[in-house]
């Protein structure tokens, strides 16, 4: 999949794309696929009587919806940015990798549900035709994996949906021992048990990543950032008396912005500007910095907040 195909659609969409066009058509391929799988799962989980092959089919659709998501968040990131949206549509990724988790949190909780009302009375599962197509999953989900993890190492939200490959993976393998167990003893509380144990797994996964991508959706300061540290290297700033009202976040996972207020008694207001935002990008990483120079004392949102309450 080389980069050979960069300068024919380079003209397409700028030139710092060119990987684009070989990444989305693995995702369009690994959603064809998994699609299919879905559709044969369902089926044959009716079939057999397993839960643990519906959910893994469930799964999988989930997993389909994962990448389809992601794929249209990729294409919206890269829109440029209007007046409108002046920050242009990077976070599109974060939104989708948030829905992404919350949607897969709801499918753990409802598997779980489902395998609880298993346990008491488990059903005669055919565990022949569940391990034939565990099996295939399982082939599925690695190929998928395979496809979207060269892309998974630089976006969130296909990261998301690698994840979701993963854990698949582990579920088709967990179906394919259970039905091996069903099979070989006729141990049918092995497919309820499964079912319970992949939720954990999902659930699990989701409380690592999750956090990230709820911090930058608050617009929380970066993480691993020390806003703390940020107020004093600019304080140390000559010319600059005082620094405060500083907010850090992040626009998207490769941007982040700070916008900060300076005291500044004399001096040249311009270059010390340009120092300030040197020293955020050079030392803090902050590419997009907005700096308000102020006499003392003459701090713009404090005065318009004291005539906002003596009004």
């Amino acid at each position: 999949m080389g980069h050979s195909h960069g300068h024919a659609h380079g003209h397409a969409h700028g030139h710092h794309h060119h990987h684009a066009f070989g990444g989305d058509g693995a995702i369009g391929w690994a959603v064809a696929v998994n699609l299919a799988l879905t559709a044969a799962q369902i089926f044959g989980g009716l079939i057999a009587d397993s839960t643990a092959l519906i959910a893994d089919g469930v799964h999988n659709l989930s997993d389909a919806l994962a990448l389809v998501l992601a794929f249209g968040a990729r294409r919206l990131a890269r829109r440029a940015a209007t007046p409108d949206f002046s920050f242009g549509w990077g976070r599109a990724e974060i939104v989708a990798a948030f829905v992404n988790y919350l949607a897969l949190i709801a499918v753990s909780v409802w598997l779980a549900i489902e395998a609880f009302g298993r346990l008491a009375d488990p059903p005669q599962v055919a565990g022949g035709l569940v391990m034939a197509l565990a099996g295939f999953a399982l082939i599925v989900d690695l190929a998928t994996a395979a496809l979207v993890f060269r892309l998974s190492k630089d976006s969130v939200n296909i990261r998301a949906a690698f994840l979701h490959n993963l854990a698949d993976a582990g579920v088709s393998v967990a179906v394919i021992l259970g039905g091996a167990l069903i099979w070989a003893f006729g141990w049918n509380l092995a497919d309820p048990i499964l079912t319970l144990a992949i939720s954990v797994v999902i659930l699990w996964h989701i409380a690592l990543e999750i956090g990230p991508v709820f911090r930058m959706l608050m617009l929380a300061a970066p993480q691993g950032s020390d806003p703390s540290r940020v107020i004093a290297a600019l304080r140390d700033l000559p010319g600059v008396d005082d620094a405060h009202h500083l907010h850090l976040w992040q626009i998207d996972e490769r941007r982040s912005a700070a916008s900060v207020h300076l005291v500044v008694a004399t001096g040249d207001f311009a270059e010390i500007t340009l120092r300030a935002k040197d020293v955020l990008r050079r030392d803090f990483d902050v590419g997009h910095a907005t700096i308000e120079i102020e006499k003392p004392d003459a701090c713009a949102d404090d005065a318009v907040t004291a005539r906002d309450q003596a009004s």
